[in-house]
């Protein structure tokens, strides 16, 4: 058989076939460049992440974040002496009355109020403080902020007594 007699059976076909096939190669070409234009896509989302996350800003950011909350830590557990100073300063400052046993009432109402004033604000600086270090350890706990952590600058837990 000729070529001249493949081309007169394709001219008694008509260009039906020659449309279908040039149609299904199309759509099987639009298919994979979008498989593989997704899976791009994807890499380059995953890309996008790992600079956000690791890049060098990032890196700084979360370096700069660890020294400040550990000088906020710091700065309250300085404030928790202070203010548990401050609560035995009251028993100091009504020991010339004697016990608050044997304290008259107008007294004993001022010690009273003077105490549980020191205590509160003994707890809201306790209180404040921990939640500072569980910011901290909740943030060093993350496999991202790994690098930026180290067992020398963890803060010592969380503070639950409130007596001096």
């Amino acid at each position: 058989m000729s070529g001249y007699d493949s081309y007169v059976r394709a001219a008694e076909r008509g260009p039906l076939p020659i449309f279908w096939k040039v149609f299904w190669t199309l759509i099987v070409v639009i298919i994979v460049v979008g498989v593989v234009g997704y899976g791009l896509g994807w890499f380059g989302e995953a890309a996008d992440v790992a600079k956000k996350e690791f890049g060098p800003q990032a890196a700084l950011d979360k370096y700069e974040w660890f020294k400040e909350q550990w000088q906020m830590i710091q700065k309250s557990d300085r404030d928790v002496e202070i203010f548990r100073q401050r609560l035995a300063a009251v028993d100091t400052q009504y020991a010339a009355y004697g016990e608050p046993a044997q304290f008259s009432p107008d007294i004993r109402m001022m010690y009273n109020k003077a105490k549980q004033q020191a205590n509160d604000d003994l707890v809201a600086i306790i209180s404040t403080r921990n939640a500072l270090v569980r910011d901290y350890m909740a943030a060093s706990s993350k496999f991202n902020w790994e690098p930026f952590k180290g067992h020398v600058d963890q803060p010592p837990q969380m503070i639950s007594e409130i007596v001096p």
